[in-house]
């Protein structure tokens, strides 16, 4: 269960409203692009980002959720590799 995650629990301490997403998300494909839209800025103007910990725990989490649910893992990484 991801309410057992370290990961998700640190993240949703933080980030209440991004727990909300990942626990709705988790095993579904949208986890995907939730991930893509988190760790990536794509709305063009400069952003803060996450605490260093908030963004090694959303890497986490994501690589973790691709080992979980193979058949929803990425077919590349955000390097294009």
């Amino acid at each position: 269960m991801i309410e057992h995650n370290k990961n998700f629990i640190l993240i949703d301490a933080a980030f209440p409203h991004i727990g909300k997403k990942i626990r709705l998300f988790w095993g579904n494909p949208e986890f995907v692009a939730l991930m893509d839209e988190l760790q990536q800025n794509k709305r063009g103007a400069p952003r803060q980002g996450f605490p260093i910990d908030i963004a090694r725990a959303l890497d986490d989490l994501d690589s973790e959720h691709g080992l979980a649910f193979p058949e929803l893992a990425r077919k590349c990484d955000m390097w294009g590799l």
